[in-house]
């Protein structure tokens, strides 16, 4: 589990873990957790194994005087932090400096904290480098951060993907002036839609320049949805073929890299983002590009994505149902949670109704996987009103859904939509190969949603794991 620091404003430590974004008084921090190939034990795609060596630097600026030591007043502009902010080689979010040189002494001003040793045979193994959230408080408009990750793979080419994992996101209660705010929307972080982000592959100095540009800028929230599940592949300095790969993706050569990942907040927001926080991590997933096609471990990277209320990760087990004209998975089936200790739920880990089982399925072409849904009687479940034991029981009424996340089938709408309803079973017939993966929609979304009441936040990504897939073979 990662360590936590509670740390005064520039006065960061970072390290490789939970990255964290907040407004006023509730933290804001990034890092990320690198891995190679070996620590993911279920996959099967790999046709060799890569090393991958880390290290990481994080800046933050939040206005303060010393970050302009040795810089020319005069060859400074601040801008407004723009929510579109155009990168460049004198550019950093709010600022604009006169030369490169004032830009790189503004980062060596801004540095915050650095660790690891991204170099091949004998730089620092990712699965040795602390974990401990960044925190930073009082952010305010007009602050930004960056953190650029260095890795290096050690023998092999890869292809190397960018993701993020326990994304939660609170409101935190409400201060006195974001309540007022006409902007402030009861159940939405606004800080997701206020805070921009984006990331790139650099080439090592920390900002974008050159040939560099964003790969991809937006919200928080929509960078973080971007980058869940399957993440984003990134495009290495070399074309697969190189590579021995047959994919369309490039491949990175064997030797060091750098990512940037950058957050600012403009100076257009304020009273309606007080008080809330976002916490999220980045991960690193590579894998050898000879003899692969780039697509990835798409099964392991969606089904054992990290949940926030469920560390039970699944465990490469495929039911194989092939040559079944009917198959049926059970829907609202139980599983191992850690929702909060408050009634009816009872301390974790708690067995809670928030699963697919079997979780990962195999079948052949024209079969019709039904996805049942699993009831229970009072000796399985407690009541959903303890103040009432004849009435509905809890576990029959959690809404759930099927959903594909190509968006090939779907139920529709989570069900039961009323307590005293009973939820419909739904089917789908598999007409072609392929794999076909499918979550719940309020419990195992790659985007953020509302969370299940008397959870510790109100918008999550994939808040209990609930995801499945199917493999289809002729």
């Amino acid at each position: 589990m990662p360590q936590e620091f509670t740390l005064s404003r520039r006065k960061a430590l970072a390290a490789l873990g939970t990255v964290g974004v907040a407004s006023a008084g509730a933290g804001v921090g990034t890092s990320a957790f690198f891995s190679d190939q070996e620590s993911f034990t279920n996959n099967s795609l790999v046709a060799g194994t890569l090393d991958m060596k880390a290290a990481y630097s994080v800046h933050y600026s939040d206005w303060s005087v010393d970050e302009l030591d040795g810089i020319d007043d005069a060859d400074v502009t601040m801008t407004d932090g723009e929510a579109r902010f155009e990168p460049g080689p004198t550019r950093v979010p709010g600022i604009e400096f006169a030369t490169e040189s004032d830009l790189q002494q503004f980062l060596a001003n801004t540095l915050v904290h650095a660790d690891g040793d991204a170099s091949c045979p004998d730089g620092t193994d990712a699965e040795d480098l602390q974990r401990p959230v960044v925190e930073l408080d009082d952010v305010k408009p007009g602050d930004h951060g960056e953190v650029t990750f260095d890795f290096a793979l050690c023998d092999n080419p890869g292809y190397v993907w960018l993701q993020v994992a326990d994304a939660t996101a609170s409101e935190n209660g409400y201060t006195e002036p974001e309540a007022d705010d006409p902007d402030e929307e009861e159940g939405v972080v606004e800080l997701l839609d206020a805070v921009r982000a984006a990331y790139w592959i650099d080439d090592g100095d920390n900002y974008v320049d050159g040939d560099e540009t964003f790969g991809s800028r937006g919200s928080l929230r929509e960078i973080l949805g971007e980058l869940s599940g399957l993440g984003a592949a990134l495009d290495g300095d070399i074309s697969a073929e190189e590579g021995g790969g047959t994919g369309e993706q490039g491949c990175f050569s064997a030797g060091e890299h750098s990512v940037g990942f950058v957050w600012w907040l403009p100076v257009d927001h304020a009273n309606e983002i007080q008080s809330d926080s976002v916490r999220f991590s980045l991960t690193f997933y590579t894998e050898q590009c000879r003899h692969n096609d780039g697509t990835g471990d798409r099964l392991s990277a969606f089904v054992n994505d990290d949940a926030p209320l469920n560390d039970q990760p699944w465990d490469g087990v495929v039911a194989d149902r092939t040559g079944e004209e009917e198959v049926v998975v059970a829907n609202n089936a139980l599983t191992q949670v850690n929702f909060p200790n408050v009634p009816p739920f009872g301390p974790p880990p708690q067995t809670l109704p928030f699963g697919f089982t079997p979780r990962v399925v195999r079948v052949s072409t024209g079969t019709t996987v039904r996805w049942e849904w699993k009831t229970y009687d009072d000796t399985e479940s407690p009541p959903a009103d303890p103040e009432d034991p004849d009435g509905p029981l809890l576990f029959n009424i959690i809404p759930h859904n099927v959903v594909a996340l190509d968006g090939s089938f779907g139920s529709g709408p989570p069900e039961p939509a009323e307590p005293t309803e009973t939820a419909p079973d739904f089917s789908h017939t598999f007409t072609d190969p392929g794999l076909y993966l499918y979550f719940c929609e309020p419990h195992g979304g790659p985007h953020f949603h509302h969370s299940s009441p008397g959870v510790p936040f109100q918008e999550v990504i994939n808040e209990t794991g609930m995801r499945g897939a199917v493999i289809v073979e002729d």
